[in-house]
C-alpha cells in the first residue's frame, strides 16, 4: 500500500501516482495522529486536469498553452494546493466522499456488500486494534479467491447460461465513445456519468476496437495535452509506448456462458469485458462488480449475521502466500471451526441472532 500525507502538494501527489503506477493511494492526516482519512485516486487526477484545461479555454489561451506538461501543473493554483486544501475544495462543492472501509474481522460477504452499496471498487481493510490499514480489498481479489476456492459451489444451471439470460451486466443504454471523440469529452463521461471504463467503437458498425478507462488518464502525463482524440490518447497506453488494439480489447460473444465470461475476466486480469455479436459489435458490458453482485451480494443478502468464531487459527505469515499455503490454512480453519461448532452445539443450544442483513440492494457500477 502507498500512503500520502495530506500536507503533500497536489502536483507532487500526481507525480507520486505516476511513479508508483497505482490507481490510488491512502491518505493520512498528521493532525489526527496519522489516522487514515481518505483515498486520492486517478479520479482526482482527471478532475484537476479538466479544471485546468477548461479554465485555460475560458481565459482564451492559445493552443500551445493548452499543453499540460506535469511540470506546468506546479505553476497552477490548484497544483500548489495541499491535498487537504484540495479536499476542502471538493467538500465545499459537495463532492467529497467519506472513506469507506471494513474491519479485518468482518466477513467477505460484508466486504462485498459494502463495495456494492457504496459503488466503489476497493476498500481498505482496517486493523481494529490500532486503526491501521492491513491491505486493500478489491472486486478483482474477491473474484480471484472465489475462482480458486469456491467455483465448485456455483449452481450448474447458472454456469451454463449466458450473462444476458441471467441479467448480469449492462445490455442497454451502454455508454461508448468513438476513436475521434475528443479526449475531454471522454474524461467528462468517466468523471460524471458513473462509469469507470468506456468501449471505443467504430461509428458505423459499433465494432469494439479499444477500451478507455479512468486509469488510462495517466497517459495525459505522457502526451502532455487534452486537445486530442481518444485514438491519439490510446496510442500511449503505457510508458512502453504504443500497443496493439488486440492487446486491449477483452471480449466474449454475447451468447457465451457465464462460466466463460468469468473465466475470461480472471485469466485476463481485467475489470470489465465487452459482450459482442458475430460482427464484433457491442451488445453488452460485464464488469467485476456485476459478477460479484450476482455471485455474492444477491445470494448472501438474506443470510443471518452469524458471529465469527472467537479463535483465529491462521498462522502468522509475512508477505503473500501461494495457493497451496492458502488452501491448507482454509482447510485447517474450516475443520477447526466445525469442531468448535459441534462442541458448542452439544454443550448448549445455539443462539444465533435472527435479524437479517440490512444491506441495500444498490446496483454496483457497471463498468
Amino acid at each position: 500500500m502507498v500512503v500520502f500525507d495530506q500536507g503533500l502538494l497536489v502536483h507532487k501527489a500526481f507525480n507520486g501516482l505516476l511513479a508508483q503506477s497505482t490507481r490510488h493511494v491512502l491518505l493520512s492526516d498528521p493532525e489526527s495522529g496519522g489516522k487514515l482519512d481518505g483515498i486520492f485516486s486517478v479520479t482526482d487526477f482527471i478532475k484537476v486536469m479538466l479544471k485546468i484545461y477548461r479554465d485555460r479555454a475560458t481565459a482564451g489561451e492559445n493552443k500551445e498553452k493548452n499543453e499540460l506538461d506535469m511540470s506546468q501543473i506546479a505553476n497552477e493554483e490548484i497544483g500548489n494546493l495541499t491535498i487537504r486544501q484540495y479536499r476542502d475544495l471538493v467538500r465545499r462543492e459537495g463532492n467529497l466522499k467519506s472513506l469507506v472501509s471494513v474491519d479485518a474481522s468482518s466477513s467477505l460477504l460484508d466486504a462485498a456488500c459494502i463495495l456494492a452499496e457504496n459503488r466503489v471498487h476497493r476498500i481498505p481493510v482496517i486493523d481494529t486494534n490500532d486503526d491501521s490499514a492491513l491491505f486493500i480489498l478489491t472486486h478483482k481479489r474477491i473474484l480471484k479467491f472465489l475462482w480458486l476456492y469456491g467455483k465448485h459451489l456455483a449452481p450448474l444451471e447458472y454456469l451454463h447460461k449466458s450473462p444476458k439470460e441471467l441479467g448480469i451486466g449492462t445490455w442497454s443504454g451502454i455508454r461508448v465513445v468513438f476513436p475521434d471523440t475528443q479526449l475531454v469529452d471522454c474524461l467528462d463521461i468517466l468523471l460524471n456519468k458513473g462509469v469507470s471504463g468506456l468501449p471505443v467503437v467504430e461509428r458505423d458498425t459499433f465494432k469494439v476496437v479499444d477500451m478507455y478507462s479512468r486509469f488510462d488518464a495517466v497517459g495525459i502525463a505522457l502526451v502532455n495535452r487534452l486537445d486530442i482524440t481518444v485514438k491519439e490518447a490510446l496510442a500511449f497506453k503505457s510508458q512502453g509506448g504504443p500497443i496493439q488494439n488486440d492487446e486491449r480489447v477483452v471480449s466474449v460473444r454475447d451468447n457465451e456462458s457465464f462460466w466463460k465470461a468469468v473465466n475470461v475476466l480472471v485469466d485476463h486480469n481485467v475489470h470489465r469485458l465487452c459482450a459482442v455479436n458475430e460482427q464484433g459489435g457491442i451488445e453488452g458490458v460485464i464488469s467485476l462488480s456485476d459478477v460479484i453482485n450476482f455471485m455474492v451480494v444477491q445470494p448472501g443478502s438474506h443470510l443471518r449475521n452469524i458471529t465469527p468464531p472467537k479463535k483465529h487459527w491462521a498462522r502468522h505469515h509475512v508477505g503473500d502466500m501461494n495457493d497451496k499455503e492458502l488452501r491448507e490454512i482454509l482447510l485447517t480453519n474450516a475443520a477447526n471451526f466445525e469442531q468448535e461448532s459441534n462442541s458448542s452445539s452439544s454443550a448448549s443450544v445455539s443462539t444465533l441472532p435472527v435479524s437479517q442483513n440490512s444491506y441495500s440492494k444498490h446496483q454496483p457500477s457497471h463498468h
